[in-house]
């Protein structure tokens, strides 16, 4: 099932290890995929590259993304409407687990298992607690699709759209950790929400 949390941009401001951060990122397309216990928070941030100036200060935290991408260590967006949406959805899974991806269009696709909490002055923070893939472009993910067809547990109609990249990616990955391991579920954290 899939949920839309935000269609506008919202701003969006980032913290990676060793001090490095950015607040001028703009996030829009915010959507919820929920199977079985486990969330998929999707937030595309190609509109970042879309722009004239190459030294406008989105352009440039979306260069230190891509580049830096293994060192995030949160994600803060201060919409009380993602928020709340994404609070409401979370209380009605059971044991749910979160992931969070972000999505650069041709350029690649982050995933990360991530833990969440509210902030003080509103808004919420995703924690980064395991870098769970990656994917360096839209045709690297065409040809692994390719090779290992399609993935269980997706439906093709929730891959279509803005982020069908994550969700093949998504579906890829649990293929794979499956084969190796027999349990698809053991490749991601058990996390608990802390809301206080």
């Amino acid at each position: 099932m899939k949920y839309s949390l935000r269609k506008t941009p919202s701003h969006l401001h980032l913290a990676y290890k060793y001090g490095e951060a950015s607040d001028g990122l703009l996030g829009r397309n915010f959507t919820l995929q929920i199977e079985g216990h486990v969330l998929t928070l999707s937030i595309d941030l190609t509109p970042n590259f879309h722009t004239r100036s190459k030294t406008a200060a989105a352009y440039l935290d979306a260069v230190t993304l891509t580049q830096n991408h293994h060192k995030l260590k949160f994600l803060q967006c201060s919409d009380n409407l993602v928020r709340t949406r994404l609070v409401r959805a979370w209380e009605q899974v059971e044991k749910p687990r979160l992931r969070m991806c972000l999505e650069l269009g041709p350029r690649r696709h982050y995933l990360y298992a991530v833990q969440p909490h509210s902030l003080f002055a509103g808004g919420i923070q995703f924690d980064v607690q395991q870098v769970i893939d990656e994917t360096p472009s839209a045709e690297a993910n065409s040809r692994a699709l390719e090779h290992h067809g399609h993935g269980h547990g997706f439906s093709p109609a929730l891959t279509r759209g803005t982020h069908r990249g994550c969700h093949r990616l998504l579906a890829a990955r649990e293929r794979q950790t499956a084969s190796r391991r027999g349990d698809a579920t053991r490749d991601y954290r058990g996390l608990r929400l802390d809301w206080s």
